[in-house]
């Protein structure tokens, strides 16, 4: 077994195999009362005619024998070699059998004058003594106390008398049996005192001397290694409890004991409820509860009591006149003065009414009660709808107690400057109160407000402040929450529907919309080369409705008057580039100056063909009715010769991807062969055919490549030419 030596331990006389399990109990018995927890016990009867040993510590001695033996407040212990083999909860040092008690009350009477004199002499209380007593020697039935009239098994000499009995040390990581000189006294009396004295002498314990808390020294003598048992201190307060030892404590001393069961805000009160028990409450008839400063213990607030019965107090104090009455449970209001501060209670017996003279005063210190900040706020909702800002949220504060009003204040984020403020009215917010009861308004915390959106907001961005006035107006701040959040009406959101490149012309549709149209109204379309990033050309568009744009973006500014479409004339250094197209709006007519981009989002590409002048065609209609395409027109050309395959293409405009492909049989145009009398299939290019639309289609701009060609695929040896017309398939 590991244990750790503290400096000296003080240990049982009782000798070896009738050791610690027979005097562990008296009170760890069946008898025992349950409620060993609260200040109440039951007295029991001190004729009992057997102890039996705890089961609950049989169990945790059984499974701790092999392992550290660690009590209270961490504290690990060792056998101490200046005292025999006391309280241990260890097999190896104690021997558990059933003891029969015959004269308990006896034996405490025996032994009362002399844990007295210990408190008088060494300050040592007298109940805990008298309980070691009784728990050590196994109500005085030890070989070392029937002998040596050693009580507590300290060893060596007393006044030069000492008795030679076995014990067990442990040397080189074993215990062994060993003989030594344990003190031997005139009476149990000596004893006791001279146990008294073993205390005061040994400064591992002076912080439990002149205790008056019986419960406070027991806990104390177990946390300072005075045994290893984690049921020691437990033990002593039951025999304490039970034979009444704490009427040795009253006889000898003042009481002025008491508890704090509670200390808690419970909404807009602070709930205080605990017991005060002096034995000079006869001549201090008035009660007080005081509330201090917990840094200065300056008063607070101070509140005449009546006093309430407490039985367990009154079990616990038999002897003082006032136990019975000795109870307090108030509601005490919480005020403005007490936000931000921390406070403690102090219960007072006074002989003046007024509670200023001939005072007995109990300050409870270590329960403080904290008052978080006045002010707690939380923005649930900042957003924009339906053209609106929407604002809802809660601000609490203990200013507000004051307040002549409430505002909602809009701050323009960019430079700190107030946009506009709003007067609004509080809402309930029961779930706010939930949270923080302690703050005074929080119940009628919230806020909700909803703004509607104008033109001079675009281009801006909003922060919003939370206030509470000390005038009508919203001047005179007495609370303001700036919130962390922002919201922008400075959007700018472009797509391309449809960009393509024919031989002549660029075509380009889609839409830009922006939050600062109002001073942006100019719209121009820049063409860049994809690969030099400069600039090829640049037309001025005006802007046409886009319904469904206005739908997807309800809350930007022009997402109705959006839309863009523009046809220019392919220059020749257009041609044969990669093109993307910047959507610019400008505050004047120059739109170098002032201005707001967006770059479209799909580059535009040159489809490349064989055409030629000896390579002509046209499409004279491309139409649907919902379920068919009808694609008709002619494709004429002398490469044509040896190419018996003829294929139509459908392809998309926005990739210039193939879509589908059909065969197709050629008929008779004579109209195209009074045109192009010259090209070798004039008489026989016409084409007309229909094409059923399939989802593949469906939501796609679609154009026609009509294909001439040797490969029955229609991939090789080819000659193309691009149709004109462009649809947008339904």
């Amino acid at each position: 077994m590991k244990k750790i030596l503290q400096k000296t331990v003080l240990v049982s006389a009782v000798s070896l195999a009738t050791l610690s399990a027979q005097k562990v109990m008296a009170i760890d018995n069946s008898q025992t009362s349950s409620n060993s927890s609260s200040i109440s016990t039951s007295k029991e009867s001190s004729s009992s005619n057997s102890v039996i040993l705890d089961n609950q510590i049989k169990e945790k001695n059984k499974n701790n024998s092999e392992s550290q033996s660690v009590i209270q407040d961490s504290t690990i212990l060792k056998q101490n070699t200046e005292i025999g083999p006391g309280y241990y909860a260890d097999d190896k040092l104690t021997t558990r059998s059933a003891l029969v008690r015959t004269d308990t009350q006896g034996f405490i009477d025996h032994i009362r004058a002399g844990a007295i004199a210990g408190w008088n002499k060494y300050g040592v209380l007298p109940s805990v003594s008298g309980a070691q007593a009784i728990l050590e020697s196994s109500w005085g039935q030890s070989l070392l106390a029937t002998e040596g009239n050693n009580l507590f098994g300290i060893k060596g000499e007393y006044n030069g008398q000492y008795t030679i009995m076995q014990t067990q040390e442990f040397v080189n990581g074993q215990y062994i049996t060993v003989n030594a000189k344990f003190r031997k006294y005139p009476s149990w009396n000596e004893s006791i005192e001279d146990h008294g004295n073993f205390l005061a002498s040994n400064s591992r314990y002076n912080n439990l001397l002149h205790v008056t808390n019986y419960k406070e020294v027991t806990r104390l003598l177990q946390s300072d290694g005075y045994a290893t048992a984690p049921t020691y201190a437990t033990s002593l307060n039951r025999i304490i409890e039970q034979y009444h030892l704490y009427d040795w404590d009253n006889s000898v001393m003042d009481v002025n004991s008491a508890d704090l069961n509670a200390a808690i805000v419970e909404g807009n009160h602070i709930h205080v409820k605990g017991w005060h028990v002096n034995s000079k409450a006869a001549n201090q008839q008035n009660s007080f509860l005081f509330l201090l400063d917990a840094n200065t213990k300056a008063e607070v607030k101070r509140y005449r009591i009546q006093r309430k019965n407490r039985q367990d107090v009154k079990n616990a104090f038999p002897n003082v006149t006032s136990a019975l009455n000795s109870g307090f449970d108030e509601e005490i209001p919480v005020t403005d003065d007490m936000y931000g501060r921390k406070l403690v209670v102090m219960s007072r017996y006074s002989g003046d009414i007024n509670g200023n003279l001939n005072n007995t005063d109990y300050l409870f210190n270590n329960n403080v009660i904290s008052f978080p900040d006045a002010t707690a706020s939380h923005l649930d909702t900042f957003k924009i709808a339906n053209n609106k800002i929407e604002i809802t949220g809660w601000h609490a504060s203990t200013a507000s107690r004051t307040a002549q009003s409430s505002y909602l204040i809009l701050m323009d984020a960019s430079n700190g400057q107030e946009y506009k403020r709003y007067k609004i009215t509080r809402t309930a917010r029961p779930d706010v109160q939930a949270a923080v009861p302690y703050i005074y308004n929080s119940l009628n915390s919230g806020f909700k407000l909803e703004i509607p959106i104008t033109s001079d907001m675009h281009g801006k961005t909003f922060k919003v402040i939370s206030r509470y006035a000390s005038q009508d107006n919203g001047q005179g701040s007495l609370s303001d929450v700036n919130f962390d959040q922002t919201i922008g009406l400075n959007e700018n959101i472009s797509s391309i529907n449809d960009g393509w490149m024919d031989a002549n012309m660029l075509h380009v549709r889609g839409w830009h919309a922006i939050d600062d149209i109002a001073n942006k109204p100019y719209h121009t379309l820049i063409f860049m080369d994809a690969s030099t990033n400069s600039e090829l050309s640049r037309t001025t568009v005006t802007n046409t409705q886009r319904p469904d744009v206005q739908q997807a973006y309800p809350n930007i500014a022009n997402s109705l008057n959006s839309g863009f479409s523009a046809d220019i004339n392919l220059t020749a250094k257009m041609k044969g580039k990669k093109i993307y197209v910047l959507s610019r709006y400008s505050k004047t007519a120059n739109p170098n100056q002032d201005f707001i981009d967006s770059r479209l989002s799909r580059d535009i590409s040159t489809f490349s063909t064989n055409e030629s002048a000896e390579n002509v065609g046209n499409i004279d209609e491309l139409t649907s009715n919902g379920a068919t395409l009808k694609v008709r027109g002619w494709h004429a050309a002398n490469a044509t010769k040896g190419k018996q395959y003829h294929f139509l293409i459908l392809m998309d405009r926005n990739s210039n991807q193939e879509i589908k492909r059909i065969k197709v049989t050629n008929e008779k145009r004579t109209d195209v062969r009074a045109a192009v009398p010259y090209l070798y299939n004039s008489l026989n290019s016409g084409f007309n055919t229909n094409i059923s639309i399939t989802n593949d289609l469906k939501g796609r701009y679609i154009y026609v490549l009509s294909r001439y060609t040797s490969d029955s695929a229609g991939n090789n040896n080819t000659v193309d030419y691009l149709g004109n017309k462009t649809l947008l398939v339904k």
